[in-house]
This record gives C-alpha cells, sequence and structure tokens, in this order.
C-alpha cells in the first residue's frame, strides 16, 4: 500500500505548474548550500552554534510551511475514508508518503551537512561521518514527522476556539513578518560574519544545544569522547515519538466538526434579540454573513489573524525603534478585509445554488450589499478598536485623524474590491468538514494579488491627504482628511459594489459553474477588463495542486 500512495503521491505531483517544482528546487538547493558553507566556514568553537540553529531554522520551516502552503497535504486521509484499510496503517502510508518530493530530497541535502561538520571535526574521521549519517537520517525522520503531526494538529485545533485563537497568532505573525519583516533583513545579514566568528551569546547557545535538531551535533562531539550512545538514543525516541504521533493523525477523522456548544453564540443572541436590522432583504443577508464571521472558524479565523496581523505590525514597529507605526495597525486590519473577503462566493461553495434558484435584481443587488456590510461589519469594528488603543498608548495623537481616515478609505474600498473579486475569481475551496487550514478555504492568488494592490492604488487620494498632515503640514485639517477618507471609503465599495451586483446578474450560472464544476468554466464570451481578470482567475485556480 505505501508504494501505491507514493505513485498517486507522484502522480498528483506531476500536474504541479513545472515552474513551481523547479522554483521550489532552486530555492531548496541555495538554501542546502547554504547551510554547507555557513557550517564550513564557521570558525570551529562557534561551529556546532552556527550549525544548530541553521538545523533549527529547518526544522522551522516544515513546521511552518506545510501550514502556510494550499497544497500541503497532497494526499488527504479523508480520501480513504470509504476503503478497507486500518487506520495505522493508513496514517503510517500518509507519512511515508510525505518524505516524497523536492522538500524532503533539498532537506535531505542540507542535513548531510552534518557529514561536513563530522569530517572537519576533532574526532576519529570514519567514525564521526557514520555517526552523522545515522543522525541525519532519524533526524530527516524527526522533522517530517514533525511538521505532519503539527499539520494533522491544526486540524483538530481549528475545531475549537482556543485553537482558532492559537491559528490566527501564527499566521497574524507570519504575514507581518513578510511585510514588515523585511525591514530587519538587511541587519541580520549584516551580521552573519560576526556570527560565524563569535556564535551566538551564551543563553542563545545553550537554548540551541538542547533543541532536538542538535543533538546530532552532540552525537558527533561524543565521539571524540567515546560516549556516543547517549545522544543517538535521545534523537531515535524523538523520531520515534513524532512518527508514532504523526501515524495516529493522519487518519480520517468522521466525527462532528467542531466542538459541541453548550449556548447560542454571542452573534446569534445579538442578531435575534430585539431588532437590529432592518427586516429587507439586504439586512437578511448582512445577519446571514455577521453569523457566518462570528460562528464559521475558518471565518473567524480571518478575523482574529486580521488582529493579529496588526498587533504584530505595531510590534515590528517597536523592534525598529519607531512604535508611532503602532497607531497604523488598524490600517494593516482594514487591509486584511480585502484579502479575507476575495472568495465570499468559494467560500459558501455551492450554497450559490440559493440565489440562482430564486434569480431577481433585487435578490442579486441585496446579496452583494449584504455580503460587502458585512464584510466592513466584521473588520472595521477590530481595525478602528486597535488603531485607538495604539494611539493611547503611543501617544501619537498627532496621528489619528490620518489614520482613522485611511482606515475609512481601507475599509470601504477593500470591501468593494472584495466583492468583485469575488465575482470574477470564485475558486472552490476544500469541503468545510476537511477543511484543516486557512488556505483549505479556496483562497485563489491571483484574486488575492489583485485584490491588495487594487486596494492600495483606491486609497491613494485618501493617503494623498492623510500624509501631509500626518508630517505636520498646516493644511488640510484634520476633520478634512477624515471626510476625504469617509467619501473616499463610500464612493469605491458602492462603485465597486454596483460592478459586481451587475456582472454576478450578468453571469450568475457561469459563476455557480465555476464553484460547481472547478475546470469548466465555459467559453470566454468578452475582451473586457472583467473577462480578462475573470480568465487570470481561473487558470491560477487551475495551477493550484490538487488537495
Amino acid at each position: 500500500m505505501v508504494g501505491d500512495l507514493i505513485r498517486l503521491t507522484f502522480a498528483v505531483r506531476r500536474h504541479t505548474p513545472s515552474w513551481k517544482r523547479w522554483a521550489g528546487f532552486g530555492l531548496g538547493v541555495a538554501a542546502a548550500a547554504a547551510t554547507w558553507a555557513a557550517t564550513l566556514l564557521a570558525d570551529a568553537p562557534v561551529r556546532a552554534d552556527v550549525l544548530g540553529l541553521l538545523l533549527a531554522v529547518w526544522l522551522a520551516g516544515w513546521v511552518v510551511g506545510p501550514i502556510l502552503a494550499p497544497a500541503a497535504a497532497v494526499l488527504r486521509p479523508e480520501y480513504f475514508t470509504v476503503l478497507p484499510l486500518g487506520r495505522r496503517r493508513l496514517g503510517a502510508g500518509l507519512l511515508a508518503s510525505a518524505f516524497v518530493g523536492v522538500g524532503a530530497v533539498v532537506t535531505a541535502a542540507a542535513l548531510l551537512a552534518l557529514v561536513g561538520y563530522a569530517a572537519v571535526g576533532e574526532g576519529p574521521v570514519a567514525a564521526s561521518v557514520a555517526v552523522a549519517l545515522t543522525s541525519a537520517v532519524l533526524l530527516l525522520v524527526l522533522v517530517v514527522a514533525l511538521a505532519r503531526t503539527a499539520y494533522a494538529l491544526l486540524g483538530a485545533a481549528m475545531r475549537t476556539r482556543v485553537g482558532v485563537e492559537i491559528a490566527a497568532i501564527q499566521y497574524g505573525f507570519l504575514i507581518s513578518t513578510m511585510l514588515a519583516g523585511w525591514f530587519v533583513v538587511y541587519p541580520v545579514v549584516s551580521v552573519v560574519p560576526v556570527f560565524l566568528r563569535d556564535g551566538l551569546p551564551g543563553a542563545a547557545s545553550s537554548v540551541v544545544s538542547w533543541l532536538p535538531t542538535a543533538w546530532p551535533i552532540r552525537a558527533v562531539d561524543a565521539v571524540a569522547a567515546g560516549d556516543l550512545t547517549t545522544a543517538l538514543a535521545w534523537l531515535a525516541v524523538a523520531a520515534g515519538v513524532a512518527t508514532a504521533a504523526a501515524t495516529a493523525l493522519l487518519t480520517p477523522h468522521v466525527g462532528s466538526r467542531t466542538a459541541r456548544r453548550r449556548s447560542r453564540p454571542i452573534g446569534s443572541r445579538a442578531l435575534t434579540g430585539t431588532r437590529i436590522l432592518p427586516a429587507t432583504p439586504t439586512g437578511a443577508v448582512l445577519g446571514k454573513e455577521l453569523r457566518a464571521w462570528w460562528r464559521d472558524p475558518w471565518r473567524s479565523l480571518e478575523v482574529r489573524t486580521a488582529v493579529w496581523f496588526g498587533i504584530f505590525v505595531a510590534v515590528w514597529g517597536a523592534v525598529l525603534g519607531v512604535p508611532e507605526v503602532g497607531a497604523a495597525a488598524g490600517i494593516a486590519v482594514a487591509l486584511m478585509a480585502a484579502l479575507s473577503g476575495s472568495n465570499l462566493y468559494g467560500q459558501d461553495g455551492t450554497a450559490l445554488w440559493l440565489l440562482v434558484a430564486g434569480q431577481s435584481p433585487e435578490a442579486v443587488r441585496a446579496d452583494v450589499r449584504g455580503r460587502r456590510l458585512g464584510l466592513v461589519l466584521a473588520m472595521g469594528p477590530a481595525a478602528f478598536a486597535l488603531s485607538a488603543v495604539l494611539v493611547a498608548l503611543t501617544g501619537a495623537w498627532d496621528l489619528a485623524a490620518g489614520v482613522a481616515a485611511v482606515i475609512a478609505a481601507t475599509l470601504g474600498a477593500g470591501s468593494g474590491v472584495a466583492v468583485l473579486m469575488s465575482v470574477l475569481g470564485a475558486t472552490p475551496g476544500v469541503d468545510p468538514h476537511r477543511r484543516v487550514n486557512a488556505t483549505d478555504a479556496g483562497e485563489n492568488p491571483f484574486a488575492l494579488q489583485v485584490s491588495f494592490w487594487a486596494t492600495l492604488l483606491l486609497v491613494a487620494p485618501t493617503a494623498a491627504f492623510a500624509v501631509p498632515a500626518v508630517l505636520g503640514a498646516p493644511w488640510p485639517p484634520g476633520w478634512f482628511v477624515l471626510a476625504v477618507g469617509v467619501v473616499n471609503g463610500v464612493v469605491a465599495g458602492h462603485v465597486l459594489g454596483r460592478i459586481a451586483q451587475d456582472r454576478l446578474a450578468a453571469r450568475l450560472p457561469e459563476t455557480f459553474a465555476r464553484i460547481r464544476y472547478p475546470g469548466s468554466t465555459g467559453v470566454r464570451t468578452g475582451d473586457g477588463l472583467l473577462d480578462r481578470l475573470t480568465e487570470k482567475a481561473d487558470e491560477a485556480a487551475a495551477a493550484r495542486t490538487p488537495a
């Protein structure tokens, strides 16, 4: 069975665009070469510190990478639920298939830097190299098993509120690092020669030396002292435990998708008590959307990720010595509205059939408008509240008006862009009961890029007035900047919402077909901008590795 699963994995990977395979291979080879180079170039007294830290980075990459990748699990346990296979046997087979691919190959090449470490060490070369090879194999098993365990645990955690919060912290930190963390890349790179010469400080060196990724190094060092059994034994135990955990977790989940509720959610109580929303079709859609944002684990993850993204942007600002950046944390939250809502129809799946069955101009208008307003209400309060708190903490009161204006403009423009791209780039995701991470909801990379850059472009008028005000220019006054931001957001959101409404009304059956029958997008009917965006979004959806 293991051979069949490996062949099936190869068959799936063959349908991945070749440029992705080659790009991944190239980056992996470069990272492995850097690991070897750093190990051999480091000064002998600190070589263990350097290699230990690099191996820990490889482990962290394996743990985090599958969580972020949209097709981290090529073969899902749920695919084999109805087959007469033992759960443990299936889990072991799926774990074995995880060793197939470019990632495992380049990781093995990087871990073999242990051989280089042993070859230039002080112990007997033959014995040291033999121990290094054995340790590299055990460490590879540990790394892959821990990665699959983390992936499976995240899927289980997403069925609880605490798990959703933990996942949101991870995503918020990673997204903020990709955007704001680049400002610290140069200082880090500039100290590499110093690191290769001096190694880590005492406390950090002690921590790294006791990580499981450093146990192979301890085993190689123990060869010179004549005692190598302890470190190898610990590494073997760690690899065995991780393998057993991954095997147990990589089994089909057939229970309820989420934990049973003991009381009605706050969102339901708020919307079903005293009437707040209007008794109109738009009010009905808005109520449904707010319930979805509050109750659905994946929608809730989007909101929490946006909040943590803003918090970590403020943290990066403090690290860089510019705490005033924290005042703009709400802008980061508002920007996430455009990204989180760029596939609303794809997230709901074939529920769009309800709109197809009862199609009318009024129903389509209410659906688009309700979704857009729901997105604003889901993200808006958190954006304004976070910036208000951080403005008070940093004392940057002179930035308040400009930041509030940009938040208002970003929420309005972002919500309009989101509903438009939800129509143009509707992309089906994994069935809700089979989802593991946020990318399983069907995010389209092209739609995300368009949403991000289009929102920034549409907010430019407000930014043009906000920047001088923030820099202390006598004109324009704060109230004028705030008014410009509100008008910018309202106009952009309304215009884009109207375009989305007209497009959905004219292409509703085709939009449903893209969700119900992925890959069957029909014949291109025009050469306009919207048609080209739809075509590019369909190409991006088709390029995603099946999962």
